[in-house]
């Protein structure tokens, strides 16, 4: 007995010291994050989210608070309230002597202030150690705080059964308003609660119509309402609502989550329309039905307002409530997008003055790597085209060109493009993927993919997506230029430069102007169709979460489809406005062969150039007066479409053989080369090894190999290349 007297004695000595002499904190008081709406950007009620916690609570001043609410809790809970310091001795005798009564723990004798502290210690063990520190933490409360203030954090915060903490959570939840907006009736239903939330839940009992009568007997005793109020309180029937579960757009609302701030909010309105949400999530699961037969278990999509950034709409998997994977969100999975994305290669060749006209080798190629190994990439169908324009080779999807363009480019400065679009996920080296980035090797979200496809429907400038309505938009910054973006939304809207991989009337020919692209990946894991319109940009993905393969499901046949479906219902009541250019992009016609001003025997096509990136030289081939062979060496000279840049010598394919009887010493390759003063400076690169600058024949000793020779022109900013590979024996 001594003992634990000296343990009463010590507590009380600690707690005086610490409660006294330091004030509550804040934060324990209020709490920083608190439950709110989620609702869609039309005031459609998404989800109620609970605090962190999983309490529902939301915070309102005392002022918001109703008089009565005030009073029946009072007379409730602790009719001195306004009379005692933290601590109603009186209570805690009366509690004391029916505790000894009833031999058990009958009453506690906690004043308000009392309950407050023990809100805030929130003690798993109670005993009467822990009794005597919450007496000395209410007087503590007592001397920092008003009564006004006690009363605000104890209506916020006191339990109301059924999760919901706090006056206005327990008024939306049992009532469907505002605690503002209680009748005398249900602010004494409340009030009743917090004594004893689980024996007197509303749902499971009527005793609540007991405990608001002896409430109100009590108001009409004191004063506190007259009997007219009475009255009319007493004969009020009791009308609890059903509790109903609302959780739409679960995908996106998990989504918001994650990235927002913990903060008072009140109401969250999102960008989402959560009608087109629902529709879109019907046409994942009919479209994955439709595809199951061939493996397919899953899809995902976003649709993002091209012009203001705000999500409209994001399906993350087939069915959210799956067991086994319906909460993984497709839309932030980290996955490869094969061809889709192509179209940022050719902006960036675009953008270092190559045109859409560039004649590119579709053939078998086996590309050395730099460790040794050989790679040999193919197109889909083991098809090959010989040379195609590279507006046929992004629209047709061809794989082969894509390499070689990157081969040209170099993937160092592929890779800081795409960095430079915001795709967080592609962190690795630039060696580390190597050519097969041409080829979308690198793991991407459909998220940040569909954004960067905005992009280029924005002319050139990248911005980031919005998820809340209101929220102010950061300014976009330009990532490429404008005469870029039109020319690549030309080649994607274009379906004539489709038909060679496609045919005339895939599911990518929509009845409005509609830039697309599709991607599949190896072995059929992944299939993708990213595309826009001046209103809407869609992305879309089909797959499995497992990675295992597809059954020959490729984008054109797995997400197109989806992809066409959803772009017709976005632009049902009115048809999207055609894609405009800027006024300075020259259109000529070309010879379709080979990418040079038409002569009289060519095919003619029209095609797009940035001013100083058009061909020359007229075509010749399709009049006879060139050979095959005399086509392919014009073809290596004009691939940049500069008849100033040129490797003359040695020539595509060259063997040269040292001569026994002549000295080594005495044996060199002439370099030569051409190059026009449109050009800044020129280097030329033996095997990536630097020879010289800005020297038009140079004398090279040889030894035996297979030997690559680059020519790099420079004018301003951009770069062009031309390349022979020759052997020496």
């Amino acid at each position: 007995m001594r003992r634990i007297l000296n343990w009463i004695i010590v507590s009380i000595f600690i707690a005086t010291l610490i409660f006294f002499l330091v004030p509550p904190e804040r934060k324990l008081l209020y709490p920083e994050f608190n439950s709110f709406k989620i609702t869609d950007r039309n005031g459609i009620l998404l989800r109620n989210v609970l605090s962190k916690d999983y309490k529902t609570s939301i915070w309102k001043s005392i002022r918001e608070i109703s008089p009565d609410m005030i009073k029946a809790t009072i007379i409730r809970e602790d009719k001195r309230f306004f009379l005692h310091r933290g601590v109603d001795i009186i209570a805690l005798f009366r509690a004391l002597i029916q505790n000894i009564k009833h031999r058990r723990a009958y009453s506690g004798g906690s004043t308000i202030t009392m309950q407050v502290a023990k809100m805030i210690l929130n003690y798993r063990k109670r005993n009467i150690i822990t009794k005597i520190i919450e007496m000395v933490y209410a007087i503590k409360i007592e001397l920092h705080l008003s009564k006004e203030e006690i009363l605000e954090v104890y209506l916020n915060r006191a339990p109301y059964g059924n999760q919901a903490y706090g006056i206005e959570a327990a008024s939306r939840i049992y009532f469907e308003k505002p605690a503002s907006q209680l009748s005398l009736s249900e602010v004494c239903i409340l009030a009743s609660l917090p004594k004893a939330p689980s024996i007197l839940n509303p749902y499971k009992t009527m005793k609540i119509k007991e405990e608001k009568e002896k409430i109100l007997k009590q108001l009409l005793g004191t004063g506190a309402i007259d009997s007219t109020r009475f009255l009319l309180a007493i004969n009020e029937p009791v009308q609890i609502k059903e509790q109903s579960l609302i959780f739409r757009a679960p995908h996106f609302v998990d989504f918001v989550l994650g990235q927002i701030d913990k903060g008072n909010y009140s109401t969250i309105t999102s960008t989402i329309d959560v009608n087109l949400q629902e529709k879109f999530e019907k046409m994942v699961s009919t479209s994955v039905k439709n595809l199951t037969k061939f493996n397919v278990h899953q899809a995902a999509i976003v649709v993002i307002d091209t012009r203001s950034g705000e999500v409209i709409a994001m399906v993350g998997s087939k069915d959210y409530f799956d067991e086994k994977e319906g909460q993984v969100n497709g839309c932030l999975a980290l996955r490869q997008p094969g061809s889709s994305l192509k179209p940022f290669l050719y902006i960036l060749a675009l953008s270092n003055g190559i045109p859409m006209s560039y004649l590119i080798n579709d053939t078998i190629t086996e590309f050395k790597l730099p460790d040794g190994t050989l790679f040999a990439p193919r197109n889909y169908g083991d098809k090959y085209h010989g040379y195609v324009r590279a507006r046929e080779a992004l629209g047709s999807s061809f794989n082969i060109p894509a390499v070689h363009l990157l081969e040209i480019l170099g993937v160092e400065k592929f890779y800081n493009f795409l960095n430079n679009l915001h795709f967080t996920s592609i962190k690795k080296q630039p060696s580390f993927y190597g050519l097969s980035l041409s080829l979308g090797a690198a793991e991407v979200r459909l998220l940040e993919l569909t954004n960067a496809y905005r992009a280029i429907a924005n002319k050139g400038i990248w911005s980031e997506f919005e998820f809340i309505k209101g929220n102010k938009n950061k300014p976009g910054e330009r990532v490429f230029s404008e005469d870029v973006a039109f020319i690549i939304t030309d080649v994607l809207s274009d379906n004539s430069s489709r038909i060679k991989a496609f045919g005339d009337d895939s599911p990518l020919n929509l009845p409005f102007p509609c830039a697309v692209k599709t991607g599949t990946t190896k072995n059929f894991k992944d299939n993708w169709c990213i595309g826009f319109t001046t209103k809407y940009t869609v992305g879309v993905w089909v797959g499995n979460f497992d990675g295992s393969p597809m059954n020959g499901v490729s984008g054109i046949s797995g997400a197109a489809p989806l992809f066409r479906d959803i772009m017709i219902e976005l632009h049902r009541n009115e048809y999207p406005e055609d894609f405009d250019g800027p006024k300075s992009l020259r259109h000529l016609k070309i010879c379709a062969k080979t990418g040079l001003i038409a002569g009289k025997n060519c095919a003619l096509i029209e095609e797009v150039f940035i001013p100083g990136t058009e061909p020359e030289d007229t075509c010749k081939y399709c009049a006879g007066v060139e050979s095959d062979t005399a086509l392919d060496r014009r073809l290596d000279c004009f691939r940049n479409n500069r008849s100033g840049l040129c490797i003359l010598h040695p020539q595509n394919g060259d063997i040269f053989k040292l001569d026994p009887h002549i000295p080594y010493k005495n044996q060199a390759i002439a370099f030569k080369v051409k190059c026009d003063s449109t050009f800044d400076s020129y280097t030329l690169y033996l095997n990536d090894k630097k020879l010289c600058e800005n020297n038009p024949n140079f004398l090279w000793q040889p030894n035996p190999g297979q030997y690559k020779l680059k020519l790099y022109g420079r004018v301003k900013t951009i770069t062009y290349i031309d390349s022979v590979i020759f052997s020496v024996f």
